[in-house]
């Protein structure tokens, strides 16, 4: 179940209750007051290249996004949370699920890093706990899937720690640098499956606040 009906005649997405802690990390909806972290990550090559941001990446841009991320749970479009620091309430980066296919009881994982937070595990970890809350949660996903660029190496290293399976490549279209001329692109396809009944991994360890 992923939630209750909308007027769009999407389900309503849910947000984690309560939010999703691993370690000094918390899974949170992004907020008002994160404005100016959000832009910056927008304007970071790195965060530019292997994910979609805006044209206009300024802070004016990432109020509006951040004002919108009702809209999009309501109307079924996406679930974004960002990870913050648990001592200072620094941005750590991002992770949400997209592309709901409500039938196969699926959906997409996306995810980026702060620049200072690179080579710490935070991806990781983000990736992991939504993954894990979002097979056994309200949401009761049977799969998730991630596509990564091949020429990412560091997002399907990040994949594969989280406990996705490499399935294959898929056609995606990417924005950046790393778009064909034709737009599109061969993606790394990873999943994760919801375990069988019963069954447990180290998904299920993350804590909760």
């Amino acid at each position: 179940m992923i939630g209750n009906w909308g007027s769009t005649g999407r389900p309503r997405l849910v947000l984690p209750d309560p939010p999703l802690q691993v370690g000094a990390l918390v899974l949170r909806p992004w907020e008002a007051g994160d404005r100016d972290a959000l832009a910056a990550a927008w304007a970071d090559p790195e965060v530019a290249q292997w994910t979609a941001v805006p044209d206009g990446r300024g802070p004016k841009v990432a109020a509006r996004w951040i004002a919108g991320g009702c809209r999009r749970r309501d109307e079924g479009l996406a679930l974004d949370l960002v990870g913050v620091s648990v001592e200072d309430g620094r941005v750590l980066g991002e992770v949400g699920l997209s592309a709901f296919d409500v039938e196969r009881g699926a959906a997409r994982i996306g995810w980026w890093t702060a620049a200072s937070e690179r080579g710490r595990g935070v991806a990781t970890a983000m990736v992991r706990a939504l993954t894990g809350w979002a097979h056994g949660g309200p949401l009761a996903l049977w799969a998730v899937v991630a596509e990564v660029d091949p020429a990412n190496p560091a997002s399907a290293a990040v994949a594969r720690a989280a406990g996705y399976e490499l399935l294959g490549e898929v056609q995606g279209q990417l924005s950046g640098g790393s778009m064909t001329d034709s737009g599109t692109i061969d993606r790394l396809a990873f999943v994760s499956r919801r375990p069988a009944c019963g069954v447990t991994d180290e998904r299920e360890s993350a804590a909760r606040v």
